[in-house]
């Protein structure tokens, strides 16, 4: 438990700040909160006498104490439904003093709604899944290099572009998470993590990648959630974006494109690539004046006066061949 995992808590008929307060207190904590540190097994109830138990041994928390008071819910009972890495699910009865302890007969009808609402989870969980496979299977389409981030920071999909991402090493995925192999830019993309998985302002709006070649951007987004969302579907968006580098164009398909020769399609890729025109000239084993001439067709052809017009349009043609063909 920590305070990422403090994004579904609901109780019946509590003041609208309840969920903050939870937090601000770290009512998550089982140093802090007897009814944590009184979990057991699943689909097993726990009650006053293990909240008894528990706080002989490790001592009452009076913050959270005071707390439970305020909300009239002291006393009752409790089971986990269920319990992943770095996730737990519950459902509690609270009493309070006029309700008094809790009975064995209603804790008896308590477990008995266990399998219930246990399948009520289980059903959330797959719509869920079946959302986020949906927007996976959308990104896919697209193309674009993207991972989707659950309420508690995990990794829940991503899309076969953002493999490659990972294949370069500067970036991995451990413990479940996204991590940074650079510890000063591992510490941002968390800090931006955090920030959009409680939907709250990223901090970080570009985040490039040191050392990255080419280089790369990290972009972290939060994603709509609903308030009743048990924290399965995703609650951010990561995406990945590389420049295409001028050493991926084709001169054929700029040719082909831009209505040129097979010839000017070339001079085009080689200007693109930042090549002057000399250089250009001595590649092809011909005149500076030739090349001069071939620009001058080049730009009337593709209706552009600089070279930087051109190699603007030579890398929006590149960029999309590049998509069209991994497609």
């Amino acid at each position: 438990m920590n305070d990422r995992h403090a994004r579904f808590n609901w109780m019946t008929d509590a003041p609208l700040d309840y969920g903050q307060v939870f937090v601000d207190i770290e009512a998550y904590r089982p140093e802090v909160n007897y009814r944590i540190g009184a979990m057991a097994a699943p689909m097993t109830v726990t009650f006053e006498a293990d909240y008894d138990a528990y706080r002989q041994k490790s001592g009452t928390n009076e913050v959270y104490l005071s707390h439970a008071r305020d909300l009239d819910g002291e006393f009752g009972c409790q089971s986990v439904l269920m319990r992943g890495e770095g996730l737990m699910i519950g459902l509690a009865m609270l009493h309070g003093n006029a309700d008094g302890l809790s009975t064995p007969e209603q804790r008896a009808i308590f477990a008995d709604c266990l399998p219930h609402v246990l399948a009520g989870v289980r059903l959330q969980n797959a719509i869920d899944h079946q959302g986020t496979e949906l927007l996976r299977g959308s990104l896919d389409m697209m193309r674009t290099a993207a991972m989707m981030v659950d309420g508690a920071g995990r990794v829940c999909a991503w899309t076969r572009p953002a493999e490659d991402v990972l294949s370069g090493g500067l970036l991995s995925i451990a413990g479940g998470q996204l991590q940074a192999a650079h510890s000063g830019f591992d510490a941002m993309l968390q800090r931006a993590v955090g920030a959009a998985i409680a939907s709250q302002p990223v901090p970080f709006p570009d985040l490039w990648v040191p050392h990255a070649s080419p280089p790369l951007l990290v972009e972290v987004n939060p994603l709509p959630l609903r308030p009743w969302s048990f924290g399965f579907a995703p609650a951010a968006i990561i995406t990945f974006r590389s420049p295409l580098r001028s050493d991926m164009l084709d001169g054929a398909v700029l040719a082909q494109a831009l209505g040129l020769t097979r010839a000017e399609g070339d001079v085009t890729a080689m200007v693109a690539m930042g090549q002057s025109r000399q250089a250009i000239a001595a590649v092809r084993c011909t005149s500076v004046q030739t090349v001069t001439a071939q620009m001058r067709s080049i730009f009337q052809k593709c209706g552009v006066r600089r070279e930087a017009e051109l190699v603007a349009i030579a890398l929006q043609i590149g960029q999309l061949s590049r998509n069209a063909r991994e497609t």
